[in-house]
């Protein structure tokens, strides 16, 4: 009943104008009209930007022309507390205006009747309809213990040939439509639902469409749910079904193989149906959490309610953590085993050993450290071929990460230090294919950062340094960073100086390059509306060797802006 009460036309006829009446409104994000009295009839706010630009360069070709201007606008006007943003902007490279009235709409909301009309998106499950932008209208009642949600749009807009041949990255396409409902029953902690989703692609207003572009059809089924038990164990579940027709005009008939999904899906030869899902049970406390986790998604599972996601994966994890001393102390991590090629369609089958464990440790208000590791394992077995030790991969990625604080904080002035290091192994674990793919990275960055909290005046200086090894050799970086700010003027005027020194080399040669950046960056605020910035930035290369090319150039940059709040 419910597949033929979504169908008739008068349901498509009446959320059709639900979506126009408020196309006539404006946008908002749950608009509560119970509140409606207490807001301002009209606010205007937003910002406008005036910058000119200007630019030098020696040594390699322009990356800019060597002057710019550009003025950006972001003006907002509120009625009763829905907004109605608009955008404009207008520079010696582009010249464009865009009013978000081509994509915009409200959701307003009345004790617990919730209405959507215009461009809206809608999550009801990331199996099923997740996030999905789309003209249109729905609701969402959810009085009590009831649940209740439902949606009709387009997701997609036609785009014919001769349209798709004026911009490079489009496509032709056919308008695609949709429609979703949820029900259930329970609360934000406990519930269940149920979810239909159904959309399929308009043949009627692309009579001449090229043979390359098949119209598809859509139905997914989704179950939702959330349970505690025993106020500690938490258990949760959503799995998802999908039919998917690839070529509704394929005459070849499917063998009355899907024949269930014939009441809301259109089934032929094409016609697949594939599951996704996941599930975890976990005890929650004060100090302790382990929960277990299974998630799996076949191949080519997809849905027209979700933008990509992965797929043809099959996945188990088990997560403790620990909280102890009043946080003091927090570990968690992850251990598990993943594979794909479930549907054994393709040549090899990848197995991936995952595994993680975080660290924060802060003792007192001085000292803290975080420790993070990661072990992630790949390793390849026979699928529809058979394959040897010469093609088989086997490779293990280790990743430590190691962060260091610590903090001086007074009345007066604060002082921070940090010291962070990054090591990345990356090893072929079969020895009899090439090692080309193995790496070792390792990066240290030491920073402090002093600041005269009644001056106004911070300093910044750091050392960096890192090495890359890998087959064709050993890549060397490493050099200072220093920096000042300061804030005058009784805090109208705010300035930043920095400036850095990179030394580049290559294995042990006795080349290497070196590179400068230097950075002034100055904001004055005459008042709280009205703002000028300057900023200029150089960077000079010097090489001694023939692979590096010596330049220097130089960026340049004016502004204005007006802000209203």
């Amino acid at each position: 009943m419910l597949f033929k009460f979504l169908n008739r036309t008068n349901v498509k006829s009446a959320c059709l104008f639900i979506s126009i009446l408020f196309l006539l409104v404006g946008t908002a994000s749950g608009q509560d009209l119970e509140n409606i009295g207490q807001q301002k009839p009209v606010r205007f706010s937003g910002s406008l930007s005036v910058f000119s630009d200007f630019y030098a360069v020696s040594g390699i070709a322009p990356r800019s022309t060597p002057f710019n201007w550009r003025i950006t606008g972001t003006p907002t006007v509120q009625l009763y507390g829905i907004s109605f943003p608009f955008y404009f902007n207008i520079g010696s490279q582009n010249r464009s205006f865009a009013q978000p009235f081509n994509q915009f709409g409200v959701s307003p909301k009345y004790k617990w009747i919730t209405v959507h009309g215009g461009w809206r998106s809608l999550s009801y499950s990331q199996y099923t309809l997740s996030g999905m932008m789309f003209l249109g209208g729905g609701v969402e009642l959810n009085p009590g213990k009831f649940r209740f949600g439902a949606m009709y749009g387009r997701f997609t807009r036609a785009v014919r040939d001769d349209i798709a041949q004026q911009f490079i990255t489009a496509i032709p396409a056919y308008e695609r439509k949709g429609y979703s409902a949820r029900i259930g029953v329970g609360t934000p902690q406990n519930y269940v639902d149920l979810i239909l989703f159904k959309a399929k692609d308009d043949t009627l207003n692309f009579p001449n469409a090229p043979a390359s572009l098949k119209p598809a059809e859509n139905a997914v089924f989704g179950l939702n749910s959330r349970f505690l038990i025993l106020k500690h164990v938490q258990i949760t579940m959503e799995a998802a079904a999908s039919g998917y027709t690839r070529d509704t005009e394929l005459q070849i008939p499917d063998g009355d193989v899907y024949d269930r999904l014939r009441p809301v899906l259109y089934t032929n030869a094409s016609t697949q149906l594939l599951f996704a899902g996941n599930a975890s049970i976990g005890y929650v406390s004060k100090y302790v959490n382990l929960r277990t986790r299974y998630r799996r998604v076949d191949q080519d599972y997809k849905s027209m309610g979700a933008y990509m996601f992965e797929n043809d994966v099959e996945a188990i994890t088990i997560e403790p953590s620990f909280n102890m001393f009043k946080s003091k102390f927090r570990l968690s991590g992850s251990i598990g085993q993943q594979r794909d090629n479930l549907l054994g369609r393709k040549m090899v089958t990848t197995q991936r050993t995952i595994g993680s464990v975080n660290l924060s440790v802060n003792p007192g208000k001085v000292y803290g450290i975080d420790v993070q590791y990661s072990n992630y394992g790949i390793a390849q077995r026979a699928g529809v071929i058979p394959i040897n030790d010469t093609t088989r991969m086997a490779i293990a990625n280790q990743n430590i990460n190691v962060i260091n604080r610590l903090s001086f904080i007074n009345k007066e002035r604060a002082l921070m230090i940090m010291l962070m290091n990054v090591y990345q192994d990356m090893r072929n674990l079969n020895p009899i294919s090439p090692a080309f793919i193995e790496s070792n990275v390792f990066i240290t960055n030491l920073n402090m950062n002093y600041t005269l909290l009644q001056s106004k005046t911070s300093m910044i200086a750091g050392l960096n340094y890192s090495q890359n090894t890998f087959a064709m050799g050993k890549v060397l970086m490493y050099g200072p960073m220093l920096g000042i700010g300061k804030v005058l003027l009784n805090g109208k005027l705010s300035t930043n100086l920095s400036g850095s020194c990179m030394i580049n080399r290559f294995s042990e040669s006795s080349d290497s390059g070196l590179t400068y950046t230097g950075n002034l960056t100055m904001n004055y605020q005459i008042t709280k509306m009205h703002s000028f910035l300057l900023n200029a930035r150089t960077m000079s290369n010097k090489a001694s060797n023939p692979i590096s090319i010596p330049f220097t150039e130089g960026f340049f940059t004016l502004g204005y802006q007006l802000t209203l709040k």
